[in-house]
């Protein structure tokens, strides 16, 4: 039984959410005659592209998670959006620096998002690409770089 739709994709390369819209439609559509929910959530927004769209589709599907966000920063209207519906932001701040996206830690924009009060959660990315395991790396990288307290990581 499906139960639900996790969409992990290299989204510059690789079709986008809204080509996969009939299949989630269908989905719910057969979940709710069961009575129950399908929840999407989403990886989406791990993109420097100007034409990656995908967050606006991902928060107009309900996605209860984003998987990555970076570029949130760049929506403040989204932000918002997403704070209010508390979607939580999975952030993978090793992922970002090895991948590129972010060239200094100090400066990954969820480092942002938290000072703004969205949901964030350290996360790490593809175990078998990156090499490594568990989110030990990444807490440390962020308390590091971010200047977090034990509270902060809780």
């Amino acid at each position: 039984m499906v139960v639900g739709f996790d969409m992990v994709n290299e989204e510059d390369f690789t079709p986008p959410i809204d080509e996969f819209l009939p299949q989630i439609f269908e989905a719910r559509a057969k979940a709710a005659k069961l009575g129950i929910e399908f929840p999407v959530i989403l990886h989406c927004g791990e993109s420097n592209s100007k034409d990656n769209h995908q967050l606006y589709d991902a928060i107009m599907l309900g996605t209860k998670r984003i998987g990555h966000g970076f570029r949130l920063a760049y929506h403040p209207e989204l932000m918002e959006i997403v704070k209010e519906k508390e979607i939580c932001i999975e952030c993978c701040p090793v992922s970002n620096y090895v991948l590129g996206y972010v060239l200094d830690l100090r400066n990954h924009p969820a480092r942002s998002f938290l000072h703004q009060g969205l949901p964030v959660s350290i996360s790490s990315d593809d175990p078998g690409f990156m090499g490594y395991e568990g989110v030990t790396l990444d807490y440390l990288y962020c308390f590091l770089a971010w200047d977090l307290d034990l509270a902060d990581l809780k």
